[in-house]
C-alpha cells in the first residue's frame, strides 16, 4: 500500500504538508493551490488509498472496508434513486467485498463544494450521477483526490457508464410509427444534460424516417405536475381541433401526468394519442397506471452495476482511467402504445 511518506519522497515535500492537503486541511494552513495539486496527480499515479476506516475507528477496526461516495442530484431525479440504489445492492453483494456506500444529495452546478471531491479525507472513491454542464466544466478543469466514475455522462480524463441516448428517442419514434401514428408531440423537461437532447433528435429523426410529423419540443416541468399542466394547456388550446397521433415524453413521470390530463378531458382510452416515455422511472409505477405506460426503459440498474465494477477495477489499476462503457435501451410495450413490428433481417 502507498503511503504519505512515498507521496513525498516522489513530490520533494515534507511528509507533514503531504498529510495536511490529503486531510483536507490546506487551506486553513495556507498551502498553494499549485502544491495541493501536485500532491493530488502524485498520489492518484502512485495508486494512494486513504485508510478512511482506520482513521475513523480508533485501533484500526474496518481498514479493510472500502468506503464509496455516490452523488446524486436534489432535484426531479431523486426519486429514481431507489433503481440505482437495487443496482449497486446486487453489484456489491456479488463481489463479496466490504464496501460502504455514502450517499450524499447534491445541488446541480454544486459539486465544486463538494469537499469530498477535492480532498481524500472522507471516502476511497465516488460515482457522480447526474452531473449538470457546470460540474462537468469542474470535473473536466480540476484533478480529483480520488478516483470517480460518472454515471451517464462523459468527460475526459474519467470512466463513465452511458446509455445511448440517441437510440433511446429513436425507439420512441418507432414504437409510434409502428402503431400507425402520422403526427407526434414532444413533452420534455428543460434539458440539464447533453443526453436530454440527443433523445428529442434521435425522436425527431427516426419519426422524419418514417414520414412522421413531428412537432418542435415543448417544455415543462419534469414532474407529474408539470406533464398534467402543459398536456392540459395543449388540449385547450393547441390540440382542441386536432390531437396528434402519438406524444412522447421525457420521463416517465411528465408521461403519467399526461395520461391523467387525458382522463380528465374524457377521452376514452381508444381516442388518446399513443404514449412513450423514457422508461427512468419505478417499474410499478408505469404497469398500474392506466392505461398502462409503455416506455423505453433505463437500464439503470444494470449501469450502477457497472459504474462500481469500473470504480473496483480502476482502484486495483487493471484499466486506464477514462474507460467507458454503452449500454443499450430497450423497449417496452405496454397498453399506451403497443408493440413495435419485428424487423427482417
Amino acid at each position: 500500500m502507498v503511503t504519505i511518506k512515498e507521496i513525498a519522497q516522489a513530490v520533494g515535500i515534507s511528509p507533514s504538508t503531504v498529510s495536511i492537503v490529503l486531510g483536507g486541511k490546506a487551506a486553513q494552513r495556507k498551502i498553494s493551490e499549485q502544491t495541493q495539486q501536485k500532491i493530488f496527480e502524485t498520489a492518484t499515479k502512485l495508486g494512494y488509498r486513504p485508510n478512511i476506516a482506520a482513521r475513523s475507528l480508533r485501533g484500526g477496526a474496518g481498514a479493510d472496508e472500502l468506503q464509496v461516495a455516490m452523488f446524486w442530484a436534489n432535484d426531479f431525479r431523486a426519486t429514481m434513486m431507489v433503481r440505482f440504489l437495487d443496482g449497486l445492492r446486487t453489484m456489491m453483494e456479488d463481489t463479496g467485498r466490504r464496501i460502504r456506500l455514502v450517499v450524499y444529495p447534491y445541488n446541480n452546478d454544486s459539486l465544486k463544494n463538494m469537499r469530498t471531491l477535492t480532498t481524500a479525507s472522507d471516502c476511497h472513491a465516488a460515482i457522480i450521477c447526474n452531473a449538470s454542464y457546470a460540474d462537468l466544466a469542474f470535473l473536466q478543469d480540476n484533478k480529483l483526490a480520488i478516483p470517480v466514475v460518472l454515471y451517464n455522462r462523459t468527460c475526459p480524463g474519467y470512466c463513465s457508464v452511458n446509455v445511448d441516448d440517441a437510440h433511446m428517442g429513436a425507439l420512441a419514434a418507432r414504437a409510434l410509427a409502428d402503431q400507425g401514428c402520422r403526427t407526434a408531440a414532444i413533452l420534455s423537461g428543460p434539458p440539464v444534460f447533453e443526453g436530454m437532447e440527443v433523445r428529442v433528435h434521435g425522436f425527431q429523426l427516426e419519426g422524419r424516417a418514417h414520414d412522421m410529423t413531428v412537432e418542435n419540443v415543448r417544455y415543462c416541468d419534469n414532474s407529474m405536475a408539470g406533464g398534467h399542466d402543459a398536456t392540459r394547456r395543449r388540449l385547450e388550446k393547441d390540440w382542441k381541433a386536432q390531437l396528434p397521433d402519438g406524444l412522447f415524453c421525457g420521463s416517465a413521470m411528465i408521461a403519467h401526468g399526461a395520461l391523467r390530463a387525458f382522463h380528465e378531458a374524457g377521452l376514452p382510452l381508444d381516442q388518446q394519442p399513443r404514449v412513450v416515455a423514457i422508461g427512468n422511472g419505478t417499474e410499478e409505477q408505469d404497469v398500474y397506471s392506466v392505461p398502462s405506460l409503455s416506455v423505453v426503459n433505463m437500464p439503470m440498474e444494470d449501469m450502477a452495476a457497472d459504474c462500481l465494477r469500473l470504480l473496483l477495477d480502476v482502484i486495483a489499476g487493471q484499466i486506464e482511467p477514462d474507460t467507458s462503457r454503452m449500454l443499450a435501451p430497450w423497449y417496452i410495450a405496454r397498453e399506451s402504445c403497443g408493440a413495435m413490428k419485428e424487423i427482417s433481417g
